[in-house]
């Protein structure tokens, strides 16, 4: 029996950023406050409460009316974004389901782009 011609080795693969190619740096918070309780003091406090997970970058808060009526209902979102998707992962699922002020806290990733 002939030997057979041996493949070369596949190159070693090359380091890579843990969050190359992932987008999903930014989380969203749905249900955590209502348009009343907005005021100067709640990104702060969202940036102080969301730095227990990782590096914020940015905060920011949305009232959203859910249509064009004068009475529509407002829902407030809130848009906290990481230095690392992996920060992002571990506050979407630390928050997510977690009560704050008789809420249940809805979160999210959201894709920054």
């Amino acid at each position: 029996m002939e030997p057979q011609p041996t493949q070369p080795a596949p190159p070693a693969p090359e380091p890579v950023d843990e969050d190359d190619g992932l987008n999903a740096k930014e989380k969203a918070k749905k249900n955590m406050v209502s348009f009343e309780d907005v005021d100067d003091d709640l990104e702060d406090e969202i940036r102080e409460e969301c730095s227990k997970y990782g590096s914020v970058k940015k905060v920011s808060v949305y009232q959203e009316a859910q249509s064009e009526a004068e009475d529509a209902e407002i829902v407030v979102k809130i848009f906290v974004q990481f230095d690392k998707t992996s920060e992002c992962e571990v506050a979407v699922n630390s928050l997510n389901g977690r009560w704050f002020g008789g809420r249940s806290i809805v979160a999210t990733l959201y894709d920054e782009q």
